[in-house]
């Protein structure tokens, strides 16, 4: 396999989410030897960026050089900066495939890709994960840049003073007139998911019905296999006992009538063994014709039905003002930024990702427990104690496939340093969940094939606008041992939380850690989970007595 993150000639800078943007932009020969692109809100720039819709943008704000097979980009002295993966840029940067580059902490977003086809996968890369606790960076999903202490606290000298901020009239009117659009598409957007609900759910019907009739003809193809055999074994003892009796009565000296009635049965017999023998070849060639390519599908079916279940957590802490109930802004990363409670600039707030799956129709979700953990830091710590400000930790869910964020409350965290809890979400129409939940499935043996769920980088990966799309990784269960699972397979930071399950798509397990090397880096080829039978603590909910198991 080809080097995803290798230097490749001919890079590539692909627009993400950038209204009016779609296609990835060439870099732009040039006759000194060079290849540029230039972007910013002037008519000037290779890439001209819409004035109204980027105002942080400043006017010529970033350059990308590719020169003697280095891609570099350069801040053009912007206004408020050039960062890559998050990190503000000093002048210039080296970039490579799978770099995010932004214009400003709230302006566009470029991902560098190689010059490979558009066909072919984008690869997005991770951060170096070196730490004290390696484990605990699974469920590091993504996030976001925080705010250098010392702007954060320099941020409460003015949040009592809760200033408000008018527009004109005109600005009023053209956000109106945006929020009508947008209400529009929504309800576009809504119809076209349920449909697209409709569709998967008789999908999914349709496959559960196909898989049953397969199983059932396949149970019913070995039983008759079984009998065909049992009477096969019958029908010989049958002929050998007329044999011996033929035997027996010619040194007797029977009489011909009895001979040809002996005969006569031992013909019979023969005929009805000749036959059952051709019934049993027949039937071990419809097994044969079940195994493996259309068992194989029809099992797969049940790892589908798993995916549809399965949820990226989205868990952030953000500072509130009590009285306006309104959330800190701060425009820029410049430490002398100030804040404010109107929108403008960036949120602040602390932010993480995970993943779980949906196991009850009343919206029971499980999960690992590190992954719903409040998100905290010094700063943000030190900021909701002042006087008229408060932290406020929230959950919300969005399900594989689709973009719709629901809030979500922690309902139950198991004891006995079990790393699971259960979340819950109000049950909406047609929301996926995983029929036939079991928490008593055992783990199979180890060799057999295993499938993991969920939302490797969170955030950091490439998805498709505001939907999310979980991953699907293959592999094989490599051992049990100390009460936890290693998978062999891939296993990234916003794993955490996600199911393993079998061929068949049972759950056997919930993803939880990766291995460390000897360095305290991740080995993401190796994983743990945890025995699904250690979510009884947790469910079924209406067992009290569950949680003593």
């Amino acid at each position: 396999m080809t080097d995803p993150f290798a230097k490749s000639p001919g890079p590539r800078i692909k627009p993400i989410e950038v209204p009016g943007l779609e296609r990835p932009f060439d870099l732009i020969e040039r006759g000194d030897g060079t290849a540029t692109l230039m972007v910013g809100r002037g008519e000037g720039n290779d890439v001209a960026l819409d004035p109204d819709r980027f105002p942080s943008v400043s006017g010529e704000h970033a350059r990308f050089e590719f020169v003697d097979g280095e891609l570099r980009v350069v801040d053009l002295d912007s206004r408020n900066g050039v960062l890559v993966n998050g990190e503000p840029v000093d002048g210039s940067a080296i970039v490579v495939a799978g770099d995010q580059v932004r214009l400003g902490s709230i302006g566009p977003r470029f991902l560098v890709v190689g010059g490979r086809g558009l066909s072919d996968t984008v690869f997005v890369r991770a951060p170096d994960v070196v730490g004290e606790r390696v484990e605990t960076m699974v469920e590091q999903g993504s996030r976001r840049t925080v705010l250098r202490v010392a702007a954060l606290l320099s941020l409460l000298v003015v949040t009592s003073a809760g200033a408000l901020w008018w527009v004109d009239e005109e600005r009023d009117e053209r956000a109106r007139s945006l929020e009508g659009q947008l209400e529009l598409a929504a309800a576009e957007i809504a119809a076209l998911e349920e449909r697209s609900l409709r569709s998967e759910e008789q999908a999914d019907s349709e496959r559960t019905a196909r898989e049953d009739r397969i199983r059932a003809l396949e149970a019913s193809l070995e039983e008759r296999t079984s009998r065909l055999r049992d009477s096969i074994v019958e029908r010989g003892d049958e002929e050998a006992r007329l044999l011996a009796r033929i035997e027996e009565l010619e040194l007797g000296g029977a009489s011909r009538t009895a001979m040809e009635s002996v005969q006569l049965e031992l013909s019979q017999t023969r005929a009805v063994l000749e036959a059952t023998r051709g019934e049993l070849d027949t039937a071990k060639r419809r097994v044969e014709l079940l195994d493996p390519v259309n068992l194989a599908q029809a099992r797969l079916s049940g790892v589908r039905q798993v995916r549809r279940s399965i949820v990226l957590i989205e868990n952030r802490t953000r500072i509130r003002e009590v009285e306006t109930g309104a959330f800190m802004h701060v425009e820029g990363i410049d430490p002398a930024s100030s804040p404010n409670f109107d929108g403008r600039g960036n949120e602040l707030s602390l932010e993480s990702t995970g993943s779980g799956f949906c196991i009850d129709a009343d919206g029971w979700i499980l999960t690992n427990a590190h992954v719903i953990e409040e998100p905290r830091s010094a700063a943000l710590f030190t900021l909701s104690s002042a006087p008229g400000l408060e932290a406020v930790h929230e959950l919300r869910v969005v399900f594989s496939g689709t973009p719709t964020r629901y809030p979500a409350r922690v309902e139950a965290v198991a004891t006995g340093g079990v790393d699971l809890a259960l979340i819950k979400i109000e049950p909406f129409p047609e929301m996926p969940w995983l029929r036939g939940f079991d928490a008593k499935s055992p783990s199979p043996e180890p060799g057999s094939d295993i499938f993991l769920f969920g939302f490797p980088l969170g955030h950091l990966a490439v998805q498709e606008g505001e939907t999310v799309i979980a991953s699907t990784f293959r592999g094989i269960l490599s051992r049990n041992v100390g009460g936890q699972m290693q998978v062999d397979a891939g296993v990234h930071p916003g794993n955490s939380g996600g199911p393993i399950t079998d061929a068949r798509g049972r759950v056997i397990g919930v993803v939880e850690s990766v291995q460390a090397g000897p360095d305290r880096s991740a080995v993401y080829t190796i994983g743990y989970g945890i025995p699904i039978v250690e979510a009884r603590r947790l469910w079924p909910r209406a067992a009290p007595e569950s949680e003593e198991d």
